[in-house]
């Protein structure tokens, strides 16, 4: 719904002052959404061209390209080709490739949109039409509205029929209307069993003629094989060059076969033969169980029509009736093959087929079987139903049943009752716990997640549900909206997700679930920007949270959940619905929910909402919030997992981190007493007048010792040594110091915090881990920030390098937890 942004409208209530809130006014708008009566009377209803803000931009959708039409491919035999194309999108490509470059044919690439709304308007709500025939009628149109001259018409014509000719015969057009999904099915199904029966045809014929061959042996073996009739008949047409009579005496001589087949062989051989030439090829592809009001489907040869009011009852027996045929064929199929091949054990095989039924069918003979699909209105599944529905999933029986969903309504409702007055009967949810179920889940607005489903059930040998949101409303003359959508707004809202789980993949959900078709499947609602002028006349934005609220308002039927806010009102109260639900309790009980909208003069108002709908909302997030998880998303068993580990992680790092600060403590205590001692050592030595020339070997500055004195001016050996000692003492300390800034660079977790303070005084070695580059690369203010941020703890600042830096008093102190 981006595109909603690119149109801007003006409000006059969005920018306003904040002043005091009429306290009677928010007082009258809280008790509507508590349910009052009077306040409900007292209150003004949204008027009838109001359609949700991130929606207003599609009134018009002529103006507006989507995937509808659609270019319906035609079966090519291969499993792997699209099936269907967005007719813009298809027609597009295919004159690109004919004309690659930017000049070539660009009068017809540029009308191109012309084309695609001509053929949405002529396909609106109507069954498929033959692609080349509309395409014909559409360039006809197109000229007429250019007025070319004669060279310009010849060049179009030209490029029109090149276009045309990428076409294969047989393709169609297909506009969005209340039966595109049983189009798109019937499709699927078409695909699916192009080459497959054609197969089983010729699979057939080989058998007959193996069977055939086996049966005309042993009639050889025979003494009525030599028989003038029987010598005419196995020549064939060349009998007429011979004399059969003549032919007959030569052979009648001749030994017979002296091993004839067992006589129950023979039986069962032609039984095996009889049963395959007697196979009629039917073109019925699928039967529809159920109640269809459509004229255009009873005139498909490919189909059958069975009314039925408990489709689900008659969907398995007809299904059952059907397998039993298939079962003889194929029973029939497999005796051939042992017969022709000899591997044939009546000790083996006689009790299989005995008991051969569906159930013993391969999946490619599964198949070939002709599809079942009940239709059956939610409402009688969730309802009366409920039992033989259930009954059908349970059985294993290889039937589809298809539902149209309302997605703002409670299927499970009982007579009288509203569509907010229980929790949501979830259908989906009700296949998913059958467990061996494909569940299909999708809005007929997104053909890919349609076709998605349709063939995942069909390529599977399980029972299958398919729950398919129109956006149709019957009961509405003039919907404000496109049921197109419509149908995406019960996407968008969660009102009706898409979600596609196939058993055949797996027994973990990871593997079973589909939920790609979701817009920002991570997020309670889709977030969208919404441009608008305020009342300065200044273009600006907001981020709307497109709700179920927000699709509730386009069923007239449900506004009466909804009151406008008056013009300029302002209250602190109001809150958008998205962020009412995440509210605490302490504080929602004076919040007032509403949402935003837009009627039909282009001005930005908002409506609360009832605390019903409200309900309804937080119910249908709770039903998102189950879904994403079965999909592996925030999931909460995969999140407290995750917490574990990265606790367990951080617990086994600063256990780490504890024994090597515990180590390099002993190692610098180790240090410090190998110092102190050796410093006590030369104090001793210069104590006791020894020889410390051999500290020059080691580098260290050697003493200077004070030339020789008269006697009577000569200190006493202890005041030479309290003039000594301060010295080495002095040096001592020296190296000793740790006022230096220093990283315990071992420690370093590489978390990036110190670079971000000051990149020139820190830098990463070739292990990736931290060092003090130049610890005058900054103030001392940066060491100390950095030690406190470093999660290791491995900064040490030590103290100021700058000792008129400002504030070091406070520096110091800071730092000091980290020397």
């Amino acid at each position: 719904m981006s595109s909603a942004t690119e149109k801007k409208y003006d409000a006059t209530d969005v920018d306003g002052s904040e002043g005091d809130a009429d306290a009677s006014v928010i007082d009258l708008l809280r008790r509507f959404h508590y349910g009052e009566p009077a306040a409900a009377a007292n209150t003004t209803l949204p008027a009838g061209a109001v359609l949700p803000a991130l929606l207003n931009a599609y009134r018009d959708a002529s103006a507006i390209r989507y995937q509808y039409p659609l270019y319906l491919i035609p079966p090519n035999g291969t499993a792997t080709s699209a099936l269907a194309r967005p007719a813009g999108e298809y027609l597009s490509e295919s004159l690109q490739e004919l004309a690659p470059d930017a000049d070539d044919a660009r009068m017809l690439k540029d009308n191109l949109p012309w084309i695609e709304r001509y053929l949405r308007q002529a396909l609106d709500g109507s069954d498929p039409v033959d692609a080349l025939e509309l395409l014909s009628k559409a360039a006809t149109a197109m000229q007429k509205q250019l007025d070319l001259d004669a060279g310009n018409r010849e060049k179009l014509d030209a490029n029109l029929a090149r276009l045309k000719d990428t076409m294969a015969a047989g393709g169609q057009f297909l506009g969005y209307g209340p039966h595109v999904s049983l189009h798109l099915m019937l499709h699927a199904i078409r695909h699916r069993h192009n080459r497959s029966r054609e197969q089983l045809r010729q699979q057939i014929d080989k058998h007959i003629h193996g069977l055939q061959s086996l049966l005309d042996v042993e009639k050889a073996k025979s003494a009525d094989a030599n028989e003038p009739g029987s010598v005419q008949t196995s020549v064939g047409s060349g009998s007429r060059h011979f004399d059969a009579g003549a032919l007959s005496g030569m052979l009648e001589n001749r030994a017979h076969g002296s091993v004839e087949m067992p006589a129950a062989r023979r039986l069962r051989i032609e039984r095996a033969l009889k049963e395959l030439q007697a196979w009629q090829d039917y073109p019925v592809l699928v039967r529809f169980i159920g109640q269809l009001d459509a004229p255009c489907f009873s005139k498909l040869p490919e189909l059958a029509l069975i009314d039925s009011d408990d489709p689900c009852t008659t969907a398995a027996e007809v299904f059952a009736r059907d397998a039993a045929d298939f079962a003889r064929l194929f029973a029939a199929l497999r005796i051939a093959a042992l017969d022709i091949e000899g591997n044939y054990n009546p000790a083996i095989h006689d009790s299989w087929f005995a008991s051969f039924d569906w159930q013993a069918f391969s999946s490619e003979e599964m198949q070939l079987v002709t599809r079942v699909v009940a239709l059956v209105s939610a409402d009688y599944l969730a309802g009366d139903g409920l039992p033989s529905f259930s009954h059908l999933l349970g059985s294993r029986l290889p039937v589809h049943v298809l539902s149209w969903v309302r997605a703002y309504d409670n299927p499970a409702a009982k007579s009288g009752e509203g569509p907010f007055d229980s929790y949501r009967f979830e259908l989906a949810n009700f296949g998913i716990g059958h467990r061996q179920v494909v569940v299909a889940q999708a809005s007929a607005a997104r053909h890919e997640d349609l076709l998605s489903g349709f063939l995942a059930a069909l390529d599977s040998d399980r029972a299958s549900l398919h729950l398919i949101n129109r956006g149709t409303q019957t009961k509405t003359k003039k919907p404000l909206l496109d049921a197109w959508f419509v149908a995406s707004a019960a996407l968008e809202s969660r009102a009706h997700p898409f979600i596609l789980v196939n058993p055949d993949r797996g027994d973990h959900a990871a593997q079973r679930i589909s939920f790609g078709g979701n817009p920002q499947a991570d997020s309670d609602w889709p977030v969208e920007k919404l441009e608008y002028r305020n009342a300065a006349g200044e273009v600006t934005e907001m981020n709307l949270a497109f709700t179920f609220a927000d699709y509730a308002l386009l069923m007239p039927a449900l506004h009466e959940h909804f009151r406008m806010v008056p013009t300029g009102f302002e209250s602190s109260d109001l809150v958008a619905v998205d962020q009412y639900l995440n509210l605490d309790d302490e504080v929602v009980d004076r919040a007032v929910p509403f949402i935003w909208a837009i009627d039909d003069q282009d001005v930005l108002v908002r409506l609360v909402v009832s605390r019903a709908l409200v309900f309804a909302c937080r119910d249908r997030l709770n039903y998102w919030h189950s879904l994403q998880e079965l999909a592996g998303i925030q999931n909460f068993y995969v999140e407290e997992a995750i917490d574990r580990i990265v606790e367990e992680q951080r617990a086994a790092l600063e256990a780490e981190r504890e024994q090597l600060v515990k180590e390099h403590e002993e190692q610098l205590e180790n240090v410090r007493s190998e110092a102190a001692g050796e410093a006590m050592g030369q104090l001793v030595d210069v104590l006791m007048g020894a020889d410390l020339s051999g500290l020059t070997a080691g580098g260290s500055p050697l003493a200077t010792m004070p030339a020789a004195a008269p006697a009577q001016t000569e200190a006493p050996p202890s005041e030479a040594a309290a003039e000594a000692a301060p010295e080495v003492e002095e040096d001592a300390e020296e190296e000793l110091s740790f006022d230096e800034p220093w990283l315990d660079t071992a420690m370093c977790t590489t978390c990036d915090d110190c670079m971000g303070v000051n990149k020139m005084m820190f830098a990463y070695n070739d292990d990736k881990q931290a060092i003090i580059k130049d610890a005058k690369a900054g103030p001392f203010a940066d060491l100390v920030a950095a030690a406190e941020i470093c999660p290791a703890k491995c900064i040490h600042p030590g103290k100021p390098l700058d000792p008129n830096e400002p504030g070091l008093d406070e520096l110091i102190a800071r730092a000091a937890p980290f020397n």
